[in-house]
C-alpha cells in the first residue's frame, strides 16, 4: 500500500478541525459555565487551544497544495471556476486564522484565571465561547469557498446555464396511421382497412362506363 501523504491530502484531513473541533470544544465551556464548574470549563478551554494548534500545519498545507495546483504539479489542473474558488478560500482562510487564534488567547488568560480568580474565569470563559462561535461561522464560510475548488456540485448556477435548463424540445410529429374498422362474427374476423384519401370520381367513370358497356 502506497502511503504518500501529500500537502493537499494532509489539509483535507485537517481542515475540519477549525469547524467541528471548536463547536465541539464549545459544549464544556457553556455546560461549566451554566454549572459553575471550573474542570468543565478547563476542559473545553484546553480542547479550544488544541485546535488553535492545528491551524499552523492547516494553513502551511493549504499553501503548499495551492503553490502545487499553480505550478501543474498537482493534476488534473483547476479550471477557470476553480482557480477562483482557490483564490477566495486563500483569502478568506487568512480572515479566519486570527480569530481562532484570538480565541485560544482568551482561552489561556480563563485558564490562569481559573487558579485564583473563578468569576474572572468564567468572564473569561464566556468571550471565549463566544470567539469560538465567530471561529466556527467563519470556518464554514472559508470551506464554503474550498468546496467549490473541485466540486462541480457545489458552486453556484452561472447565467449561462439557465437558458439550457429552461430550453424545451419540441416533439417530433409522427404520421398518423391508416383507420382499421374490424368486424367479428362468431365464425369470422374481418378487417376493412379505410384509406387516408378517398379516390376522385375521375378515377372510378372509366370502370363505370366499362362496366355499362358489358
Amino acid at each position: 500500500m502506497n502511503f504518500d501523504i501529500t500537502p493537499a491530502h494532509l489539509h483535507l484531513m485537517l481542515n475540519h478541525i477549525p469547524i467541528i473541533g471548536i463547536l465541539v470544544a464549545s459544549f464544556p465551556i457553556l455546560i461549566g459555565i451554566l454549572a459553575q464548574c471550573r474542570t468543565t470549563i478547563a476542559a473545553g478551554l484546553l480542547a479550544t487551544l488544541l485546535c488553535a494548534a492545528a491551524m499552523p500545519t492547516i494553513m502551511e498545507s493549504g499553501s503548499k497544495a495551492a503553490h502545487a495546483y499553480k505550478d501543474g504539479s498537482l493534476l488534473p489542473a483547476l479550471d477557470e471556476a476553480g482557480k477562483a474558488a482557490l483564490h477566495m478560500h486563500a483569502s478568506r482562510a487568512d480572515k479566519t486564522t486570527p480569530v481562532v487564534y484570538a480565541s485560544a488567547l482568551l482561552a489561556v488568560l480563563a485558564l490562569l484565571a481559573l487558579i485564583k480568580f473563578p468569576i474572572a474565569a468564567r468572564w473569561l470563559a464566556l468571550a471565549v465561547l463566544l470567539g469560538n462561535a465567530g471561529a466556527v461561522l467563519l470556518a464554514v464560510w472559508t470551506a464554503d469557498a474550498g468546496g467549490r475548488i473541485r466540486h462541480l456540485e457545489l458552486r453556484p448556477p452561472t447565467p449561462w446555464d439557465e437558458p439550457a435548463k429552461n430550453m424545451v424540445v419540441p416533439l417530433s410529429k409522427e404520421p398518423t396511421p391508416p383507420t382499421v374498422i374490424s368486424s367479428e362474427t362468431p365464425t369470422s374476423s374481418t378487417s376493412v382497412v379505410v384509406p387516408e384519401a378517398s379516390s376522385s370520381p375521375s378515377e372510378t367513370a372509366p370502370e363505370a362506363s366499362s362496366l355499362t358497356n358489358k
